[in-house]
């Protein structure tokens, strides 16, 4: 395995030669991670099988993996493994130590149901729900994309405002506010989605079909 500086390898993530695995546990990728790195939290079934067949669908056989704990020798041990799969560099220690190689880091906290309606005028809340569960209520005012459409429409979004990202629990909202820091969007993640507002008995729109 060849070593390479933390800088060198996010470089060439940045290049799109080679991906930067964060191999911990999605809300902790969420809450802090190196721009662009992808959330892949290791298990001991299959992960290294699954990170190869990804890596050919993007036309890469190159990664970068991060942790914070001791399975990130593990997870470079099974990258090892799989077929096709050369691990470059390998770093632990999480955020703070990955800041001290040389690595930018995003966050993206997490805000309270309660908090947002108490401050809801701050913020533009981002619905990314599927339009048939959007039937039994959004937040007053949001701006509703599918998750799986944001890519695609995220030229729809203005950097200069804060979004609030929100779905069904936080899972889906997670991710998808962890794509728009990267992106350069002040963001934060609606900790429990729709479930904890609708039980806050916080107000909500319907929209016309």
């Amino acid at each position: 395995m060849m070593m390479q500086s933390a800088h060198d390898l996010w470089k060439q993530s940045r290049q799109g030669t080679l991906a930067l695995i964060d191999v911990r546990a999605t809300r902790a990728h969420t809450n802090a991670h190196v721009p662009g790195s992808v959330s892949a939290p290791y298990s001991r079934n299959g992960w290294g099988r699954a990170v190869a067949d990804w890596l050919r669908s993007q036309s890469l056989t190159r990664v970068g993996i991060l942790a914070d704990n001791h399975v990130v020798g593990q997870a470079a041990h099974e990258a090892l493994r799989a077929e096709a799969v050369a691990v470059e560099g390998v770093l632990d220690g999480g955020p703070p130590a990955w800041e001290e190689a040389g690595f930018p880091i995003v966050s993206v906290p997490d805000v309270t149901a309660d908090d947002l309606a108490r401050n809801l005028r701050a913020r533009t809340v981002l619905d990314v729900r599927e339009p048939y569960e959007w039937r039994s209520g959004i937040v007053p005012g949001a701006l509703t994309i599918p998750m799986g459409q944001l890519v695609r429409r995220i030229g729809e979004l203005d950097k200069t405002m804060r979004y609030a990202v929100i779905c069904a629990s936080g899972n889906r909202s997670q991710q998808a506010a962890a794509y728009l820091a990267d992106e350069g969007f002040q963001v934060e993640n609606v900790r429990g989605g729709m479930a904890l507002w609708l039980a806050g008995r916080h107000p909500v729109d319907y929209p016309r079909d």
